[in-house]
């Protein structure tokens, strides 16, 4: 996108739809996550409840939107993603509904419930969306404007209730935010989500010739995301990190109305509280702004930089925090200077803003402390706002396109469970330290291990992109291959269709004309696959083939016209029927679809079988790849060879070497299935083997690992287990007991293709 000579963003002018529109999605839950905060005084009075209850509704939003976050993020990366975002925004939007309509206390804690299902929706799976139409070098800035509109969102949510809530209760304004959200789930319905790897630089070439990546999350996936070192240390940092801002947006307020401003007038205390504990949000805009842009450019210099950056911040906003609690002063109305009503007068509801205004100037005026409050409250947020504006950044850098939504998930769960932790136990500890001041002076210094956690990830963080840039670089090149490999057996099956047709050409114009339309259906997609992929021996062989269809299909057609005229002169009989003949003989002489070229696909498949043997001491997680990509070949040599068996059967007579070709195909057709029957065992067999080791603790991670040393050094898989595991007896022993067992499945294999095995 580009202002004048400006260039904003390298992000295409079609993906900026829906990041907009996700972005909004992300606004308005974020919005309803805190809109209860400012209300709490008001609730508790309507349902007459103790104040040590009036948190429990949030703490169990925040705890279910945690829980449901791994089960939505899980499914955003193994299902169409559009879907299941429109689904969490109903939920929350649902919830937000049953809020404001809710007659007690009960209802509430479940509404707000209902809200948070929703919510762990739009988190990680938007995340997951925005993340595949960004590309790398500007992920930390587009991040940084979502932690910004989160921010304003809190603002927003709370300056709901805190304005709206007191004119016209405090349930309209979820009401509100509820009609705004079904606008947008009617516009997500119409919006194209971004193709999942869009974001990626390895999968650059398969967008441009708009391939899918057909990758997709499994169960066993979920174990190896935690075990990858930035994301471990990244999500348990997210549960120290999130306590101080959490008690923070919760309690600042309240902290100033009972321990600073109350002797402020009741009818603008709320409001002249909320606007100073706004001031904290002004710095983590800011911070948002400046160091999302500060991680892009430090990132190109050096892939750690984003993780080093967050470590910074951290450990500078703990002084700067402490300087500006204790920088706040009880304030006197008395020293204030202004003429506020005598109780049981009230200040006038039009005159609410011009005493809230003036009561802050005369506090910054009285009270020069609160000038360095401001200060220190803009740098403490600041920095505090540097690894929310890389966090994400750095999940989407090391982790894999299937992975991001359960990654993201992962993320907020454990941020999530602190945050519900820490309201939960919050009025125990005001009731253990004495008061809401001493809460949050302690559990700022929860930053200190979540620097230490940051410095961590940056020492593996450059580890975890290498690895996962080489998997996709592979990746690519398989669907690639594979694609190409799939328009050519296309052709193939339209030129044998072409072939086919000869034998109808006297005795059934219908089937013949129908397999010459079949042809050409096939061949003008792949024509046009040819021309949209840049692929062109495809586009040139299937638009020759086209033409040459179409002609014969026309001279054919005209030719059965003729023939069916009654009064047709002998002659002309006999040259119409020659010119039939003369077409079944430039039918046959045309390219065929041979049967050496199936002999070869399926051969190639039993050469990776032999790979998968040959790389099983080198690099066995190659071996397993060769082993599916053997499968994939032999399903669809045998799915041609059924086809051309099929129509040879409907042919009304055979000739000697067609019968010689028939019986050729119906052997090779067995022996297909045989070994692939064989490789789908081998396989299973194989996974099995993987499964028992995952029960001893080892997973396929820690295996392919290894197996990337052996690769690089060229060395034994044996030696390398051997070597690292000298300390680790039971560890070293499982995995050789594993590999013997690969060994003799591998032995068996030639076995099982000598017989036919049922599959049930």
């Amino acid at each position: 996108m580009i202002i004048g000579r400006f260039k904003l963003t390298t992000v295409k002018f079609k993906d900026l739809a829906p990041i907009i529109l996700v972005m909004l999605l992300l606004f308005v839950s974020t919005a309803c996550a805190n809109m209860l905060i400012p209300s709490y005084n008001a609730i508790r009075l309507e349902f007459n409840i103790p104040e040590a209850l009036i948190a429990i509704p949030d703490a169990f939003f925040v705890l279910i939107s945690a829980v449901f976050a791994l089960l939505w993020g899980y499914w955003a990366d193994k299902i169409d993603r559009g879907k299941v975002l429109m689904a969490g925004a109903f939920s929350w939007t649902i919830g937000m509904v049953l809020t404001a309509f809710s007659p007690n206390y009960l209802l509430l804690v479940i509404s707000r419930m209902s809200s948070g299902v929703g919510l762990g929706c739009v988190l990680p799976v938007g995340y997951s969306i925005i993340s595949d139409a960004i590309p790398a070098e500007e992920r930390s800035g587009w991040f940084g404007t979502l932690a910004i509109l989160s921010s304003i969102s809190n603002g927003a949510g709370q300056g709901l209730s805190a304005f709206l809530g007191p004119i016209f209760s405090w349930r309209f304004p979820f009401l509100f935010l509820a009609v705004i959200s079904i606008i947008l789930i009617f516009v997500l319905y119409f919006v194209k989500i971004p193709q999942r790897g869009a974001g990626e630089d390895e999968l650059l070439d398969l967008v441009e010739l708009n391939l899918e990546y057909s990758y997709r999350i499994s169960k066993e996936d979920l174990g190896a995301i935690i075990k990858k070192k930035t994301n471990l240390y990244l999500i348990i940092q997210g549960f120290f990190s999130v306590i101080p801002g959490t008690v923070l947006v919760y309690f600042t307020t309240s902290m100033l109305i009972t321990d600073f401003f109350s002797r402020i007038p009741p009818e603008i205390q709320l409001q002249t509280a909320t606007i100073f504990a706004g001031m904290i949000g002004i710095g983590y805009l800011l911070g948002n702004a400046v160091f999302a842009r500060l991680g892009d450019i430090l990132f190109r210099h050096n892939k750690k930089n984003r993780a080093r950056l967050a470590t910074i911040c951290l450990i500078f906003s703990i002084p700067f925090a402490v300087v500006l609690l204790i920088s706040l002063r009880p304030i006197d109305t008395d020293i204030l200077g202004i003429n506020f009503p005598i109780p049981p007068d009230t200040i006038p509801t039009d005159q609410l803003w011009s005493y809230i205004l003036r009561t802050i100037g005369a506090i910054f005026i009285a009270y020069p402390s609160y000038i360095i409050f401001f200060i220190f409250a803009i740098m403490a947020s600041m920095l505090g706002a540097g690894p929310v504006a890389n966090r994400n950044a750095v999940m989407i850098d090391v982790n894999m396109p299937e992975h991001k939504g359960s990654a993201a998930s992962f993320f907020k769960l454990s941020e999530q469970i602190s945050k519900g932790v820490t309201l939960l136990i919050s009025f125990t500890l005001i009731s253990i330290l004495g008061s809401v001041f001493n809460m949050i002076f302690l559990t700022i210094f929860f930053w200190l291990p979540a620097a230490i956690l940051w410095f961590l990830a940056s020492k593996n963080v450059e580890k975890d992109m290498t690895y996962k840039s080489r998997i996709l670089s592979e990746r690519k090149q398989v669907s690639l291959i594979d694609y190409i490999f799939e328009l050519e057996i296309q052709i193939d099956r339209a030129i044998q269709k072409v072939q086919d047709s000869k034998y109808y050409i006297r005795t059934n114009l219908n089937k013949f004309n129908k397999l010459l339309d079949d042809a050409l259906t096939i061949f003008k997609f792949c024509e046009h696959e040819g021309v949209s992929r840049s692929i062109t021996n495809i586009e040139k062989k299937a638009h020759i083939m086209y033409l040459r269809v179409l002609l014969i299909k026309h001279e054919t057609n005209n030719i059965r016209k003729k023939l069916e005229n009654p009064d047709l002169p002998t002659s002309e009989l006999n040259n119409l029927k020659n010119e039939l003949g003369q077409k079944y003989k430039t039918i046959s002489e045309w390219e065929k679809s041979t049967f050496g070229e199936i002999q070869t696909y399926y051969e190639d498949a039993n050469l990776k079988i032999i790979e998968a043997r040959l790389n099983r001491k080198k690099h066995l997680i190659i071996g397993l790849r060769k082993i599916s990509e053997a499968i994939k070949i032999y399903e669809r040599v045998k799915f041609l060879l059924s086809e051309r068996l099929e129509i040879v059967e409907e042919k009304p007579d055979l000739s000697e070497d067609e019968s010689v070709i028939r019986d050729k195909e119906q052997e090779l057709f067995n022996k297909c299935s045989k070994s692939l029957n064989a490789t789908v065992k081998l396989k299973e067999e194989i996974d099995s083997t993987f499964n028992q080791l995952r029960q001893k603790g080892i997973q396929i991670e820690d295996l392919r690992i290894i197996s990337d040393l052996t690769q690089e050094y060229d060395i034994n898989l044996y030696d390398v287990i051997l070597d690292t595991f000298k300390q680790d007896p039971l560890t070293k022993y499982a995995l050789i007991d594993t590999l013997d067992t690969i060994d003799d499945i591998f032995k068996q294999y030639d076995n099982w293709k000598e017989v036919d095995q049922k599959v049930f």
